[in-house]
């Protein structure tokens, strides 16, 4: 017994040498594994898709390069999963009203129906790993996070912290 824990010790005090990058990196490998696992044992969509659907269904993004950005794609796999999801009337494209070079997505009656059966799949998972974290760290935990990502989008860090 004295191993095991002499183990989980030698563990934590090497993870806590991690940088936040390396964390946040396994945190999102593992979240993606979750995810994976639980949008196939709903649906016969693939992860990328969902998230397509959600932030569509969402309707925090207008054109195709606002969507594409909010999720993180490139443009090779943002436009192939598009297609993915057009090809099985799940999202429906229109021009961009004021942006020739865009395209508006919707969510087609068969795409909100995905919707609909989906989010309290994933919301429930979203309850269950914000239970991990105290009531004070729930309400600090976003904030943290999009701090996080204003920091990670500089290109060009302040002299002295690039060497």
């Amino acid at each position: 017994m004295g191993t095991q824990n002499d183990n989980t010790t030698a563990a934590s005090q090497f993870r806590d040498a991690f940088p936040v990058s390396f964390l946040i990196h396994q945190l999102e490998q593992k979240l993606s594994a979750q995810g994976r696992a639980l949008i196939a044992r709903h649906s016969d969509l693939t992860l990328p898709q969902w998230r397509i659907i959600r932030v569509v269904g969402l309707g925090v993004a207008e054109g195709s390069t606002a969507l594409r950005k909010v999720l993180g794609f490139d443009k090779s796999q943002f436009s192939k999963t598009v297609n993915q999801l057009q090809a099985r009337g799940l999202v429906s494209l229109s021009t961009h009203p004021r942006d020739g070079r865009q395209f508006c997505l919707s969510l087609t009656e068969a795409g909100r129906e995905t919707l609909h059966r989906l989010a309290p799949v994933v919301d429930a998972r979203n309850a269950f790993l914000m239970q991990a974290l105290s009531e004070d760290e729930r309400n600090v935990i976003r904030t943290m996070l999009l701090k996080l990502t204003r920091a990670a989008e500089v290109s060009e860090l302040p002299d002295g912290l690039d060497t």
